[in-house]
C-alpha cells in the first residue's frame, strides 16, 4: 500500500517517461486510488463518512497531478489525452456543500422567512 500522494507522483512520472498508449484508461482504472486522500478529507470536513467518489474529487486529484506534470514537463494533461480540468473559482468544498445541504431544513428556513423575502422584494425591486 502506498499513499495517494506517492501514487500520484508515480502516475505523473509514468505519464512523462513511459509514453503510455492510453493515459486516460490508466487514469480511469486507478482514479479512486489516486484520489483516496481527497475523498477522505472531504468526508471529514463534511462530517459525512458515506460520501462517495465524484467528479469534483477526481478533478481535485487531477489538478494536483497536472500541477506536478506542468512543473516537470511544461504542458497540461489535456495534451496527453487526460480529461479537461475544471479550475474555476469554486472549491470542492463549495460544490459539495451545495450538493449536500439538508432539504427539509432549507424548506423550514424558507417557510419561516418567506415574509421577509417578500418585504425585501417589495422594498428593493418595485417596478
Amino acid at each position: 500500500m502506498h499513499s495517494p500522494q506517492m501514487l500520484r507522483d508515480l502516475f505523473t512520472v509514468m505519464l512523462q517517461v513511459c509514453a503510455s498508449s492510453n493515459p486516460n484508461q490508466l487514469w480511469i482504472n486507478h482514479q479512486e486510488s489516486l484520489s483516496e486522500d481527497a475523498v477522505y478529507q472531504v468526508r471529514i470536513q463534511q462530517r459525512n463518512m458515506d460520501l462517495e467518489f465524484n467528479i469534483e474529487i477526481f478533478n481535485e486529484a487531477l489538478i494536483i497531478i497536472e500541477d506536478k506534470f506542468r512543473s516537470l514537463e511544461g504542458s497540461d494533461l489535456k495534451s496527453i489525452g487526460l480529461p479537461r480540468l475544471n479550475r474555476d473559482s469554486n472549491t470542492i468544498d463549495d460544490v459539495l456543500k451545495e450538493r449536500t445541504y439538508n432539504v427539509s431544513e432549507f424548506r423550514k428556513f424558507l417557510e419561516k422567512n418567506k415574509d421577509k423575502c417578500f418585504q425585501i422584494k417589495e422594498k428593493y425591486f418595485r417596478r
